[in-house]
């Protein structure tokens, strides 16, 4: 499909994403390209496949970001980092001596 000069940068994106890269060049509205093309070297389409490596890798250090978020939100704190002091749930039950009698 693509040049075998565009290995280094196809070979870092998903399928997925590579033949959607084929299909946008070969269906752009304004200036299709054609297969021939496609398939030889072109500035154009190297720039393309470069435009889609970095919003692909950026997406995927955003995601890593936030994974990194939420473990560092949630691990638990060792005893010098945790100044909050859970308490207990406690019940309050007070004898007043008086008992009932339930019988129906």
């Amino acid at each position: 499909m693509f040049h075998s000069d565009y290995k280094h940068i196809i070979d870092r994106l998903p399928e997925s994403l590579v033949k959607r890269a084929c299909e946008r060049l070969l269906h752009h509205s304004k200036d299709p390209v054609s297969l021939e093309s496609i398939s030889k070297k072109s500035e154009r389409v190297e720039s393309y496949l470069r435009h889609i490596l970095e919003v692909y890798e950026n997406s995927l250090n955003r995601k890593k970001r936030k994974i990194m978020t939420q473990k560092n939100t949630l691990r638990s704190r060792s005893w010098p980092e945790c100044n909050v002091f859970l308490a207990l749930p406690t019940i309050h039950v007070v004898d007043s001596g008086v008992q009932t009698d339930n019988s129906t």
